[in-house]
């Protein structure tokens, strides 16, 4: 995910979010410089997903990132995350959150990464790091959202990427 520039970086970490997210929803995927620094790739309007039983659901993903100088190979630019949320929602009314994955150092109040329940929403539940790609797999496999993708193919993405951001994350994401 290194890149020449900071424009190279930022552009090699959004293709690699799009493509994680392509496994579950053809959901145009914006992207933008938010500052001079700061990047932001979300959904907006969020992304319907359907589960293998007909149920609809609706998909946001939020990330800010910002490229840096790469620690380890000069010359080179990386993307690091500043903040991620990753939101399901649902039921009767489409807006009913049904489960979010936090992390908004940056903000007052709670600065750790953390999980959020439609019975509880105003605990945060501790978490290690969360990946996307661990939450679209969730996705999958818990709440039985229908893939894009043959199941070789989604699996195959999902850890081809994970793979790639645990080798470039400055801090290290626990495996489930």
């Amino acid at each position: 995910m290194a890149g020449k520039t900071p424009r190279e970086a930022a552009d090699n970490f959004v293709n690699f979010l799009r493509e994680t997210l392509s496994c579950i929803s053809d959901h145009f995927v914006s992207a933008y410089q938010q500052s001079e620094k700061l990047y932001k790739i979300y959904y907006e309007p969020y992304a319907k997903v359907t589960a293998k039983n007909g149920d609809d659901y609706l998909l946001s993903v939020t990330q800010i990132f910002r490229a840096i100088p790469h620690p380890e190979q000069k010359g080179q630019f990386k993307a690091t995350t500043q903040e991620y949320s990753y939101r399901l929602l649902g039921g009767p009314k489409e807006n009913t959150e049904i489960l979010a994955y936090h992390w908004h150092p940056h903000d007052p109040g709670v600065k750790f990464p953390h999980l959020h329940l439609k019975d509880s929403p105003r605990i945060h539940f501790p978490t290690s790091r969360v990946c996307l790609e661990d939450f679209v797999r969730l996705l999958i496999r818990d709440f039985q959202i229908e893939p894009r993708l043959k199941d070789e193919e989604w699996k195959e993405i999902l850890d081809r990427n994970k793979r790639a951001f645990e080798k470039m994350a400055t801090w290290k994401i626990q495996n489930p």
